[in-house]
């Protein structure tokens, strides 16, 4: 599974360890701001007052607010799809459930742990204007493709792609229902759409 090292675009490439270092602490904030007020109610001016820095420094790197929640949304998912490789790593060819079923319970894990990635996480970003730019299917839709077929000998085709979007999609849209019946996550609804997005890619799997 291909992961970029730096997932996210920004207006300038940081040259030096404390532009990078300010870039994530911009971030970071964004990610507090947003689970706090939502995406509608959070400024930029919020999140550079959040970051403790000045509100040049977030135009800087970003042309503005969505630009930013984007970029928070491409980290989550590349540390999302960073675990997921190096936990399934083990899983032979055959045990394709049980690496996507563990990918799934690791998602579920990091929405209990981070209210920032469970805000601003998978395809469900509370904001029509967010969604209209790419989100992180883009990301996850193609690796969790990429992990099918070269790992675990899925046929690669068109049909597999769609499945795989459709999983990802639903999955991400039930887990935020799961944590708006219950904050942990309801166990019931958590379980379901592990059987769901099984469902979607079993008729793929290789026979």
């Amino acid at each position: 599974m291909t992961v970029p090292d730096t997932p996210y675009q920004v207006r300038r490439t940081p040259t030096q360890y404390r532009a990078s270092r300010q870039i994530e602490r911009i971030l970071d904030a964004a990610s507090r701001v947003v689970t706090e007020k939502g995406f509608a109610g959070t400024t930029t001016a919020d999140i550079a007052k959040a970051a403790k820095v000045s509100i040049g420094s977030v135009y800087r790197y970003f042309p503005d607010k969505t630009a930013v929640m984007k970029a928070v949304v491409e980290r989550n998912s590349a540390r999302y799809l960073r675990q997921v490789d190096t936990e399934t790593a083990d899983e032979p060819a055959h045990r394709w459930r049980a690496a996507i079923e563990q990918a799934y319970d690791i998602y579920v894990q990091m929405c209990r742990g981070d209210d920032g990635f469970r805000a601003l996480s998978g395809t469900g970003i509370a904001s029509g204007e967010l969604e209209t730019a790419a989100t992180a299917d883009d990301a996850l839709s193609p690796a969790f493709t990429e992990l099918l077929v070269t790992r675990f000998g899925f046929p690669r085709a068109p049909e597999l792609r769609t499945s795989v979007l459709q999983a990802v999609t639903i999955g991400d849209v039930l887990t935020r229902l799961a944590f708006r019946l219950v904050p942990g996550g309801h166990a019931d609804t958590l379980a379901q759409t592990k059987r769901i997005i099984i469902d979607l890619l079993a008729p793929h799997a290789p026979r």
